[in-house]
């Protein structure tokens, strides 16, 4: 069980309890479900969650644009993820500009929701800072040890950058990077970086 809770605004009733099913049986909090705009905004003022699920389409005169437009402008440092039944241009168009952290069509599968849940935390700063990760903490859970300088790269992949990336900072080889990110994907048992932060997420 996880400390990181989550707020789903969704107006399908059916389609809302099924996200929240699969979330809790991965050890997510949900704080709220909310079927329309005005009462999430309530909600999610009140108690800010750690991540929104948003429904582009609500059938209500706000959207789910319309709430991501007010998390911004409020500057709530809340990361949100875009569900929607369509992947047209002008609905593309439409959600581009409030830069969520993902954007899934519907029907989408389990593991889809669940990697990008995990990405989408795991480039939030927020909740970088409140997860306090720690080197010893992860090494509790395995049964190889991940050393200082695979801890480094980890880091570094948390935070979303590419191999070459983290060579430039790291002052590294690429290969170098690749080596250790294969030693980690080893000791974690993942075979990509989706699986490696979803791996994270259950531990940390």
């Amino acid at each position: 069980m996880n400390d990181i809770s989550i707020v789903i605004v969704e107006d399908e009733a059916i389609i809302a309890e099924d996200i929240r099913e699969i979330l809790e049986e991965e050890g997510y909090t949900i704080s709220g479900v909310y079927f329309n705009a005005g009462s999430a905004l309530i909600g999610i003022q009140k108690s800010p969650p750690d991540l929104l699920l948003l429904d582009v389409n609500l059938e209500d005169e706000l959207s789910g644009v319309d709430i991501a437009e007010f998390i911004q402008i409020k500057k709530l440092n809340i990361p949100y993820i875009y569900l929607t039944s369509y992947s047209d241009k002008t609905t593309l168009n439409k959600v581009a500009g409030t830069r969520p952290a993902a954007y899934i069509v519907k029907p989408f599968i389990r593991q889809q929701l669940l990697s990008s849940i995990t990405l989408s935390l795991a480039n939030s700063s927020p909740f970088k800072a409140t997860q306090k990760l720690g080197l010893e903490k992860l090494n509790d859970q395995l049964r190889q040890k991940i050393t200082e300088r695979e801890w480094d790269v980890l880091m570094h992949v948390l935070d979303g950058k590419l191999n070459q990336q983290i060579a430039l900072a790291e002052e590294m080889s690429i290969n170098t990077v690749k080596f250790h990110i294969k030693n980690i994907y080893e000791k974690m048992e993942v075979h990509t970086r989706s699986e490696l932060l979803i791996s994270l997420g259950k531990i940390l």
